[in-house]
Formats: structure tokens, sequence, C-alpha cells
């Protein structure tokens, strides 16, 4: 089911929840009220961040927080995803990830657009800390080593995954009284060269949406809404 929709010149990007249970999309003045049997889902919706970028530019962004609260102890299957359907076919994507940054960069041979949110490092730090992700998740987060008698290999874990044009997040079981923060952050520009690498486009929308909760909280005075 779409929640809301994000225009870009490369095409529309859909916001959209799966979930086992009948929801009802209610209009709020922040953004929307998602309920249903098992859960209340509140999304704040802002177009701010634009204008915190330190003598960078680019040309749109918009971000949805997600503030889910679980009402019972009922298994229910619950997902989001932010995808952007192309408008032509010289639109690629690649995985663009950072330091506490999952995102995508999607882009033609004339614009850039980049959906990001925290990664799994991030995501088990506030676990351990309870902070809006529950604290028994905190061992299943992050990078977690698997260890053979050959071989050792590492992998990152998340609630989110990064798809080709997009990101989907899976909500993991929740039990009744858990509360579980995400967000999803899109910035849209042209593709430009670089100004300090003469071989490499400008990362401006892939600074634009690597912010974690803790900065997205501050900047947009949300302290008391949590």
């Amino acid at each position: 089911m779409k929640i809301s929709n994000f225009l870009t010149n490369l095409g529309e990007i859909s916001l959209r929840i799966k979930s086992d249970d009948e929801v009802k999309i209610i209009t709020s003045e922040l953004g929307y009220n998602i309920l249903s049997s098992s859960f209340k889902i509140e999304i704040i919706k802002f177009y701010d961040v634009k204008n915190w970028l330190n003598k960078i530019e680019v040309e749109k962004t918009i971000g949805w927080i997600f503030k889910i609260h679980k009402l019972n102890d009922h298994k229910r299957a619950l997902s989001f995803d932010c995808i952007l359907s192309p408008n032509n076919s010289k639109v690629t994507s690649e995985s663009d990830t950072g330091e506490h940054l999952d995102s995508v960069w999607i882009n033609d041979e004339k614009y850039v657009v980049s959906i990001g949110t925290e990664d799994g490092e991030i995501m088990k730090i506030r676990a351990k800390n309870n902070d809006w992700m529950p604290y028994r998740f905190k061992d299943n987060l992050g990078i977690i080593k698997s260890e053979s008698f050959f071989s050792k290999s590492y992998k990152e874990k998340s609630i989110t995954k990064i798809l080709p044009f997009g990101l989907e997040t899976k909500i993991r079981q929740l039990f009744e009284g858990e509360k579980l923060y995400f967000h999803y952050l899109i910035a849209t520009d042209k593709l430009k060269k670089s100004e300090d690498y003469i071989d490499e486009y400008s990362i401006s929308t892939h600074l634009a949406v690597d912010y974690s909760k803790e900065t997205l909280i501050e900047k947009l005075n949300l302290k008391d809404y949590f």
C-alpha cells in the first residue's frame, strides 16, 4: 500500500507499507498516522535537510521518520520500502555505503538521486542503549562474525536491505510495549563533477542522506517528541 511519493528527474519514488494487518493511513499535522490491531506507527515528513549542508548544494531533499509502537505480542509481518521507478533506460544504480550509512546511488547522464538510512552498526549501538531499538536485537545487528575451522567471514546485518533502486526495511518481531525507530532520507541533484577530485562526481547527495537519528531529532527540534 502506498503511503506517499516524491517526484524526481529520474522517476517517482514511492513509500509503501506491507503488513499482515489491515492498516488505516491518516494524514496528520506532522505527516501520517498508521493504525492497525498490532501497531501504532507515526511518520514524520520533512524537507529541511538541504538547508543543513555547509557549502554543499543539492536540488531537493525529503525525509520520513518512522516511530513504531507494538500494541500486543501477536506475530505480524511488517515492512516498508522506498523505491524509485526509473523513467528512462539510462538510469542505473549502485550501493553507496559509508560509516553508519546504508544508501543507494541512482543516476543517469544528467541527474543523481541518493536514498539513505542508518546502517546496522549504528542500529546496534541504539539497541545497546535501548534507544528506540529493542535491547534484545543487539546481538543480531552490525558486523556479525562467522567462524569455521578453515576461515572467518564477516557480514553486516541490519533491518534494512539495499535494493537496486531503493531500500526495504523489514521490522523484526516486536513484543507489546516495544518501540522502534528508523528513517529514510532522499536527496536529488544534477550530476556534476567533484570540485576536489577531477575524475569523480560530487557526493553532495550522499552527504545529504548521511544523518543519524540523534542528529535528525536535534536539527528538527523533536527532542520533546521522543
